[in-house]
């Protein structure tokens, strides 16, 4: 009988274990979830009240200006707001433009997330594919407002394009996901050469883009070259590497710029795809720099470290506008009278290229500073080179570290796209204001409507840029370990 007891005495045991190794249920029914974060007490329902009370006022008179407003200063001038005083004949360049770089993002963004995703199940980490309602969920801001914007177009072609576009990112990114390894590994080359010719498209075939196209080709063979184990290690193999990758390089840059210039070239471009242009290549370029100069502000060498300090306290201690009109009025009297003066948004793209790059350069200094010093000391005591270190240990470290002050400059550098419109560039923002200079327009006070349009744009990209910020930081866990 003892036994007996002993036995259900060690099964109720058994089932308390069981039902207090379960958490408690916190999923809770509407009603429940009101009570507790609205009218928890009088004081919050009073908010709560208020705060609803204004919302539904301002969600009525939103709707009613909404349908009372005269768009059609959007409609008429829709293309100027997105590629600026493009040729109707040329249209093409711009769509063939977009089309080769959503095929490159696409390809690389599918690559880069099964590189990671096959990592994570290497390191025994629980990985899954994103599926198609995340992507939407991460990037709902930008697909709305590229449908808001299509809707006021007055033909089909548009609403053709932006559902093949549509259909070409989903093709390219499951593309990618399938690519061998061996091509995964070069998903950013990829990425990058398809960027170029996206904007060769529209701007043809310049000198410029030739140089380009040989860059990419000279770190892609450099890549390539890395993993040959037959060729010499230490300086001479460097020499050899470096040799092959700058003829083939030269190859390419040759060849591209045979072929004949017949592009709409970017000092005539405008609109949107001018701002999200230059935002990108000048975070693209200002951010390496901003790296290079952080660790050369903290560098031994007291020439570098001098011209590190000059260039990023000058920068951040001027006015960006001011730095614009420099380089648009100042800067071509201090060039050589056979120079041929470089186009304003080149100069406008040198500019913001620098000022991002010192805003990125203090930001980065403090990650560094954030990193302890004994892991840089453990790992120059094992051996590792001060390249080495700074690659492997530190930079990894510092980046992660810095993320929202990063984003937060990159989101400030696309809305400082707007002073372009101070030397001339039909940029998004000064569309607004020509089309309101319009003889159909001038006197009807639609200022309203298009800056409301403007910011629209602008708050779609600035928004995706802080919702991807957020998401990245909790992956990498920031702030958390």
């Amino acid at each position: 009988m003892a036994g007996k007891d002993a036995m259900y005495l060690g099964d109720d045991i058994t089932a308390a274990l069981a039902t207090d190794s379960s958490p408690p249920s916190t999923k809770l029914s509407p009603a429940d979830w009101a009570k507790k974060n609205l009218f928890s007490s009088g004081v919050n329902s009073l908010l709560t009240i208020v705060v609803g009370l204004a919302a539904l006022a301002l969600l009525w008179f939103g709707l009613n200006w909404v349908i009372s407003a005269d768009f059609e200063i959007i409609r008429a001038n829709l293309r100027i707001f997105m590629i600026g005083q493009f040729p109707k004949e040329e249209l093409w360049r711009p769509w063939t433009s977009a089309y080769v770089l959503i095929l490159g993002a696409g390809l690389t963004t599918g690559a880069l997330a099964r590189n990671s995703h096959e990592l994570d199940l290497s390191q025994e980490i629980e990985s899954h594919k994103e599926g198609w309602g995340s992507m939407l969920r991460r990037f709902w801001p930008v697909l709305l407002v590229s449908i808001f914007f299509v809707s006021f177009a007055r033909t089909l072609l548009p609403f053709i394009g932006l559902a093949g576009a549509f259909a070409l990112i989903v093709v390219a990114r499951e593309i990618g996901w399938r690519m061998p390894a061996a091509i995964r590994e070069r998903a950013i080359f990829i990425g990058v050469a398809l960027f170029i010719v996206s904007m060769l498209v529209i701007a043809g075939t310049s000198r410029l883009g030739g140089y380009a196209l040989g860059l990419v080709a000279f770190l892609w063979m450099m890549s390539e070259l890395s993993r040959v184990d037959s060729l010499p290690k230490g300086f001479a193999g460097t020499l050899i590497r470096s040799g092959i990758a700058l003829v083939v390089a030269a190859m390419v840059a040759i060849i591209q710029n045979l072929i004949p210039h017949d592009g709409f070239g970017w000092e005539n471009w405008g609109g949107l795809h001018i701002s999200l242009f230059t935002a990108v290549v000048g975070i693209s370029l200002g951010m390496p720099f901003g790296i290079l100069l952080a660790l050369g502000r903290k560098s031994d060498l007291p020439v570098l470290k001098t011209a590190s300090v000059i260039f990023i306290e000058f920068v951040r201690g001027v006015p960006l506008i001011s730095l614009l009109l420099f380089s648009n009025l100042m800067l071509p009297l201090f060039l050589p009278i056979d120079f041929e003066r470089p186009a304003d948004l080149t100069l406008a793209i040198i500019v913001i290229t620098g000022f991002s790059a010192a805003y990125i350069a203090e930001i980065v200094r403090g990650g560094l500073q954030a990193v302890p010093k004994g892991q840089t000391e453990a790992a120059q005591a094992s051996g590792m080179s001060a390249a080495s270190v700074q690659r492997l240990i530190v930079l990894p470290q510092a980046l992660r570290a810095v993320i929202p002050a990063m984003v937060g400059q990159f989101i400030a550098l696309f809305k400082d796209t707007s002073l372009l419109s101070i030397i001339g560039i039909l940029e998004f923002l000064r569309v607004s204001d020509t089309s309101n200079s319009q003889q159909a327009f001038v006197g009807k006070g639609l200022a309203s409507v298009t800056y409301l349009f403007v910011a629209i744009g602008y708050w779609a990209f600035a928004y995706t840029m802080s919702k991807e910020s957020r998401r990245l930081e909790a992956k990498l866990g920031v702030g958390h370990r």
